[in-house]
């Protein structure tokens, strides 16, 4: 099993395309939202475990739970600005294996070992980022916002791929520095 992190898929988002022309060079909406299933679905097996740190999509939760139906693995949700409408549909509900507002992990594999601290938002301070913990978060899109050391934009936007490996992203943010202690 792997495990992988993105955020800010923003299904069916067309106007997505114009905030971020860059990322989303996509014919129309349904091409970039087809690109969103073949791109996760090339990488995520069925076994592999993915976080999202929100923004889902935009559209009305039937329509969402379709394109999350299509995507393998198992699914934590963290929750997006964007989510809170289709988060009160059971049916979308039911596509995550676990939702939470603001998530930690204690992340091991053979390689990497850190806490990682989960949120839609970038934050200045998490829990244990005096001590090496990292900070994983979405919303910006990639917009360049100065973020603190050991914390990264995980969205498709900023890293210009689908799902990013949990493993790559945890070694990378390891080699920055700690935060330093007030």
């Amino acid at each position: 099993m792997k495990t992988f992190i993105t955020a800010d898929l923003h299904f069916d988002h067309k106007n997505i395309m114009k905030f971020c022309p860059t990322s989303r060079a996509y014919r129309d909406v349904d091409h970039m939202n087809s690109m969103i299933v073949s791109g996760w679905n090339e990488k995520v097996q069925p076994e592999d475990l993915t976080y999202i740190l929100g923004d889902v999509a935009f559209c009305n939760a039937q329509k969402a739970v379709d394109f999350l139906r299509r995507l393998n693995g198992t699914k934590i949700l963290i929750e997006g600005n964007h989510d809170h409408k289709a988060l009160n549909d059971k049916s979308f509900r039911n596509c995550f294996e676990e939702i939470h507002i603001y998530h930690e992990v204690d992340y091991k594999d053979d390689t990497v070992s850190a806490k990682v601290c989960m949120f839609h938002y970038p934050i200045t301070e998490w829990n244990q980022c005096h001590r090496g913990s990292v900070h994983c978060f979405g919303h910006q899109h990639g917009n360049g916002v100065i973020t603190p050391n050991r914390s990264m934009d995980v969205g498709m936007d900023a890293t210009g791929t689908i799902v990013s490996s949990m493993t790559d992203v945890v070694r990378s943010l390891l080699k920055k520095d700690m935060q330093p202690h007030h």
